[in-house]
């Protein structure tokens, strides 16, 4: 699906941030800092689908791949990591809305669907003395 029939069809569900420049990402890989070690260079919501573009750490390198999230429920808030392809990577939103799209269909992922059953995290109960904390 195009990147323009896309945002027609998902609106404001459909999202695309360029946070670093390949120049930039580039530079990092060149200096290599110790302090880089997950870095998300771009990333493209498209629905129950996101694409990232990120920067990260193999030994002694820094290397860029990206990750294929879906949501398990409409109104979930955390994305669930789903693959992590071995495509070439591209930080521009056309490039990145083409792989989005062949990985949705190779997949058989939907942008308006959820494919999976809810997934049930474990959920953190305050101690007593950390509410006792909260009210002061």
């Amino acid at each position: 699906m195009s990147k323009e029939k896309l945002k027609k069809t998902l609106g404001s569900s459909y999202q695309y941030r360029q946070r670093l420049t390949s120049d930039e990402v580039r530079q990092l890989q060149k200096e290599n800092p110790s302090w880089v070690t997950n870095q998300t260079a771009a990333s493209l919501i498209a629905g129950y689908v996101r694409l990232d573009a990120v920067l990260y750490r193999e030994g002694n390198e820094l290397r860029l791949a990206y990750d294929l999230f879906v949501k398990d429920h409409p109104n979930a808030t955390e994305w669930v990591c789903y693959d992590n392809p071995e495509e070439t990577v591209c930080l521009n939103e056309d490039g990145m809305c083409d792989v989005l799209d062949r990985l949705v269909q190779g997949h058989g992922l939907s942008y308006t669907e959820c494919c999976f059953p809810c997934l049930e995290g474990k959920t953190i109960k305050k101690h007593p003395l950390d509410m006792k904390l909260d009210r002061r």
